[in-house]
């Protein structure tokens, strides 16, 4: 097979695809030679039989064209778009309602649990949630008597309180009253009260002085009787002597100064006396006591509403919070985390497709808890192949490139880009390290079918309308020039060809881009230089009466790049760096 492949390329591998045609085609070619062959046996029955050895020479036809070059690779087709159907709850399966390849919409049920024990937690739940909040009503419901009890009080205190500060003020205005008409009194009181608290000053210091008087008299008289009783001299008696009487001078003047302190204090003492009488008797004749006495008890009972409105005020705070907390309850009473998450839960038992594609695997059993992935869906429509791109390659490959890819699935290529390059390389060590590479597949309808083996080409660069032609073709000369052969005619039925000089561009494993001023289009160039690697024979014994040529030798039809023309008989490489679109036709 890879023998084929070798000789027969792209046509190799079509064939190797079409077996079945082939076959077919074989046994009618075998079944019309058979006709022909008996057609011509009587006539040829007496020729003797001869062997024929037919030679020919393997060309290729210049054309122009595009050359690429590019990389291959080879990985398995897969989804893109890959979403998977699990749980993580432990119920078995009630329904599956899939199976493997199934084409689903994203929301579609895949399957759904058996929920018989998740309802009656749900209905407990509930249950549990009614008694709740019939208990938080109740509670909610004597918060707001409590509060509406407390309201009352307030409108109680206040009325109490306004009453209060009613009396209060009349009591003061009754008052104030009083006491303004005995003010003059009152002041004539003060002002004598004032006086005598002078005068008592004024006494007290003189009775001070006095005192200190007597004592230095007394001192004095001590002295000089002393001095009389010891018979002192003359000089010392007469000295003693006029301090005593000088003393004595002193203190009878002090005394008088108290006696008159005294007397004016009295009289200030009577006067203040005189002029409380005179206040006593105004308050009395205006009542003035009484009506002071029932201000002050006015003002007192005011206080008091006043303080007893604030707690009411107070009381009816507290009752507010409290009703405020209890409606607070009574409304989350009606929550439930718990409900909510067996609810979710309930939901979630119906497993829904995320994404639409088909479904590519079923992993769920009636009867039995789901473990790993339900189901899995691929879109089929959005495909990407992995591949490894060798070390001594990835510098070459870039994100957004195009691939070519092809597989035994389908016939012809589909278009890819490459999407995504790994920063790391794997392997290494001992054997070359590569990179894993993503290619997404452009054609949405492009036949392949996932975990299918497919073969991806790179295309890493593109010359436009240059000529190509295969390697071999070219010939470098000692001194470094490049040919090729080109086909002048035929001598004795064999093909002629002579030396073209020419400049060597761009290649590829395969081909290489050709210049010259000699180069002309339809020119017919000999597949390989070597002339006896582009000669080919095949022998066969035939009848004499059939000629040279009765069946032609058949050439190995090999696969060239599209755009360019194959006379039978050709032959090229096959698969490798690809000889891009437009390359040289080949002919034998």
């Amino acid at each position: 097979m890879n023998k084929v492949s070798a000789v027969f390329g792209r046509a190799g591998r079509a064939i190797a695809k079409h077996k079945k045609l082939v076959i077919v085609l074989l046994l009618i070619l075998v079944a019309g030679t058979g006709v022909w062959f008996f057609k011509f046996r009587n006539k040829a029955h007496n020729m003797p039989a001869m062997a024929m050895s037919t030679d020919y020479v393997r060309t290729v036809t210049l054309q122009k064209g595009t050359l690429d070059e590019s990389i291959s690779a080879t990985g398995t087709v897969a989804s893109d778009d890959l979403s998977s159907v699990t749980t993580d709850l432990k119920y078995t399966v009630k329904e599956v309602n899939v199976q493997v390849g199934d084409t689903v919409e994203a929301g579609d049920v895949i399957c759904t649990l058996d929920t018989e024990s998740l309802q009656k937690s749900i209905e407990k739940e509930k249950e549990n949630i009614a008694e709740s909040v019939e208990k938080a009503l109740k509670n909610y419901n004597k918060a707001e008597e409590s509060l509406t009890e407390a309201q009352e009080k307030v409108t109680e205190a206040k009325e109490t309180l306004d009453e209060a500060e009613s009396a209060k003020d009349t009591a003061k205005q009754e008052y104030n009253s009083a006491a303004s008409k005995v003010t003059s009194f009152q002041s004539e009181a003060d002002s004598a009260n004032s006086w005598q608290k002078t005068k008592l000053a004024e006494l007290n210091s003189a009775m001070a002085v006095a005192q200190e008087k007597q004592a230095a008299y007394n001192n004095a008289y001590s002295a000089w009787e002393t001095a009389c009783n010891n018979q002192s001299d003359e000089a010392t008696l007469t000295t003693l002597e006029s301090a005593k009487d000088a003393a004595y001078s002193e203190l009878e003047a002090a005394n008088n100064a108290q006696i008159a302190a005294q007397n004016e204090y009295e009289q200030a003492k009577n006067g203040y006396q005189q002029k409380q009488q005179a206040l006593t008797d105004a308050q009395n004749t205006v009542g003035y006591t009484q009506l002071k006495q029932t201000y002050e008890q006015a003002k007192t009972a005011y206080e008091q509403a006043q303080t007893a409105y604030e707690q009411a005020v107070k009381s009816a705070e507290t009752a507010a919070e409290t009703r405020d907390e209890a409606l607070e309850t009574y409304n989350k009473a009606g929550e439930s985390d718990q409900l909510e998450e067996l609810e979710e839960q309930l939901e979630e038992c119906t497993l829904k497709a995320e994404t639409s594609g088909k479904v590519t695997a079923v992993n769920a059993t009636v009867g039995s808890m789901i473990e790993g992935a339900a189901a899995t869906i691929q879109n089929t429509d959005k495909l990407k192949i992995t591949i490894s791109i060798a070390e001594y390659d990835i510098d070459k490959v870039q994100v957004g490139m195009t691939a070519r890819i092809t597989s035994d699935v389908i016939d012809g290529t589909v278009n890819g880009t490459v999407t995504q390059i790994s920063p790391t390389a794997s392997g290494g060590g001992s054997s070359s390290s590569s990179f894993s590479a993503e290619v997404s597949v452009d054609d949405a309808n492009s036949g392949l079918l996932i975990g299918t083996n497919a073969k991806v080409e790179i295309v890493l660069s593109t010359t436009e309308d240059v000529f190509t032609v295969p390697l071999d073709a070219i010939e470098t000369k000692e001194t470094g020039e490049s040919i090729i052969y080109v086909k002048t005619g035929e001598t004795d039925g064999e093909a002629t060809f002579e030396e073209v000089q020419v400049t060597v561009g761009e290649q590829n494993d395969y081909y290489a881009e050709i210049s010259g001023s000699d180069l002309k289009e339809g020119m017919v160039v000999r597949a390989s230089a070597n002339l006896e690697e582009a000669t080919e024979s095949t022998d066969s014994t035939i009848m004499d009466g059939m000629g040279k040529g009765g069946f032609g030798a058949m050439g190995s039809t090999g696969a060239m790049p599209s755009g360019g023309t194959m006379p039978s008989g050709g032959g090229m490489p096959s698969g490798g760096g690809g000889g891009g679109q437009g390359g040289p036709g080949m002919g034998g």
